[in-house]
C-alpha cells in the first residue's frame, strides 16, 4: 500500500518469552498504515504461527553481535529504509541504535523490558538514550532502574504495558477444563500449583522449592498438591541444580518439569493456582496470562511491583526472598476451598481486563508512532 510507515522490529530472536510475545502481539495488530518488518540475530523461532507472512525478512546469522554482522544490519536499515526502527532487549537495543546513526533511521524507539539490566548497558544507556526517541518500558519498577541506574532523563521514558488478549485467555468451560487436565495427566484430586518460566536465577524456583518443603514440614501442604514448572532452560548452572535440589528436599514426587510449552493455555486451564517468586521482573506475562483465565496467584513483591495481584484479593503477595513468608502465602492459598480460589481468580480477571486490554495498549502505541511521525514531519 503507498504511503504506509515502515517500522522495522529488531531483536535476538523469537525464542519462548515474553518479550518476543509482544513484539508479535504489537506487529499483528498495528492498522494498515503501518509496515511491519523483522529483522533478527539468528532463527531461532517459537513463535512462528504469530509471524506476519513473509516474515522475518532478515536474518543476521549470528549469535552475539559481529563486526560482518554489524554491517548486515547497516545494509538492512539502508535498504528497508524503515521510519520507526523499533529494538527489544538489551543486547538490539545496543547495536541497533549504534547502526540507526550510521544508516540515518529517522525514528527510534528502544523498548527496555526487564530488570537487572547488564551493568555495560546501563553504563551505555545514557549516551544512546539522548539519541533516542523513545525508550519504552512496560513496568514501574523497570522505568525507576533507568533513571535511578542508567541516568536516562525521565522524559524520554514512557510506560506502555503488555498485550493480553483476554477473549484468547478466558476461564475455562467445564469441558475445557476436563480436557486440559486430561492432557496434562491431572487427576480429578490433584491440586496444581502452577510455576510459568525459564528455569533460570530469576524466576527462583529453587527458592519455591525450600518453601513448598517448608510448608510441608508445617503440615501445611495437602498430599495432593503438585508443582508444575514450564519453561526452557536458559541458565545451564542454576538448571543443572534443580533435580538435586528437589531430590535433597524430597520433592522428587511433588514436582514435574515441564521443558518449554507452546500451548501455555491449556496449562492455565489444568492448574489452580498461579505461582511466580521471582527475583525481580518487568511485567510479567504470566500473571497477566493466568489471572486472565481465572487463576489466582502467589507472587513475590519483585514480580508484582505493578500491582498486577490485589494481595489478599486475587491472590496473595509475599516478600522477595523471604522463603518463609513465601511459604505463609502458598499456605493461606492451599487451604482455600476451591470455590474461593474461583472467586478470587475471577476478580484477577476483572482486574487485567480493565487495566490491560488490547485496544488501550494499542491505542498507546500507535499514538505515539503517530506523535513521533508528526514531530519528525513524516505523517
Amino acid at each position: 500500500m503507498p504511503g504506509r510507515h515502515k517500522v522495522l522490529f529488531l531483536i535476538p530472536n523469537l525464542q519462548q518469552g515474553g518479550a518476543e510475545r509482544q513484539i508479535l502481539e504489537l506487529a499483528t495488530r498495528l492498522p494498515e498504515r503501518f509496515e511491519p518488518v523483522f529483522c533478527l540475530f539468528n532463527d531461532t523461532i517459537h513463535y512462528r504461527e504469530y509471524l506476519p507472512p513473509g516474515e522475518p525478512r532478515h536474518v543476521l546469522g549470528v549469535r552475539d553481535m559481529t563486526r560482518a554482522g554489524f554491517r548486515r544490519l547497516v545494509d538492512v536499515l539502508r535498504s528497508e529504509k524503515p521510519q520507526i526502527l523499533q529494538t527489544y532487549r538489551d543486547k538490539t537495543n545496543f547495536w541497533g541504535r549504534l547502526a540507526a546513526r550510521r544508516a540515518t533511521v529517522p525514528i527510534v524507539v528502544t523498548s527496555v523490558r526487564n530488570r537487572a539490566i547488564a551493568p555495560r548497558h546501563l553504563v551505555t544507556e545514557r549516551w544512546l538514550a539522548r539519541k533516542t526517541d523513545r525508550v519504552l518500558t512496560n513496568s514501574e519498577g523497570v522505568r525507576r532502574e533507568l533513571v535511578n541506574f542508567a541516568r536516562v532523563p525521565p522524559e524520554k521514558i514512557q510506560i506502555v504495558h503488555n498485550f493480553i488478549d483476554t477473549n484468547r485467555f478466558r476461564p475455562p468451560t467445564g469441558s475445557e477444563r476436563a480436557d486440559a487436565r486430561a492432557r496434562w495427566q491431572i487427576a480429578d484430586d490433584e491440586t496444581i500449583l502452577l510455576c510459568p518460566g525459564r528455569i533460570a536465577f530469576q524466576k527462583h524456583q529453587l527458592g519455591l522449592a525450600l518453601a513448598l518443603r517448608m510448608l510441608h514440614k508445617r503440615g501445611g501442604l495437602p498430599p495432593r498438591a503438585r508443582l508444575l514448572l514450564a519453561g526452557r532452560k536458559r541458565d545451564r548452572l542454576y538448571s543443572s541444580l534443580l533435580d538435586p535440589w528437589l531430590s535433597w528436599l524430597g520433592l522428587t514426587n511433588r514436582v514435574t518439569y515441564l521443558g518449554a510449552v507452546s500451548d501455555m493455555l491449556s496449562l492455565y486451564h489444568a492448574a489452580d493456582i498461579l505461582v511466580l517468586p521471582s527475583l525481580y521482573e518487568g511485567l510479567p506475562n504470566a500473571v497477566l496470562e493466568a489471572h486472565a483465565c481465572g487463576l489466582p496467584a502467589v507472587v513475590s513483591h519483585a514480580a508484582n511491583i505493578d500491582r498486577l495481584v490485589i494481595d489478599g484479593k486475587t491472590g496473595f503477595e509475599a516478600p522477595t526472598f523471604k522463603h518463609g513468608l513465601l511459604a505463609d502465602a502458598l499456605g493461606k492459598m492451599l487451604a482455600l476451598d476451591a470455590d474461593t480460589r474461583s472467586q478470587m481468580g475471577a476478580r484477577g480477571r476483572e482486574h487485567i481486563v480493565r487495566e490491560f486490554s488490547v485496544e488501550r495498549v494499542l491505542e498507546e502505541m500507535v499514538a505515539l508512532y503517530d506523535r513521533l511521525l508528526s514531530e519528525k514531519g513524516l505523517a
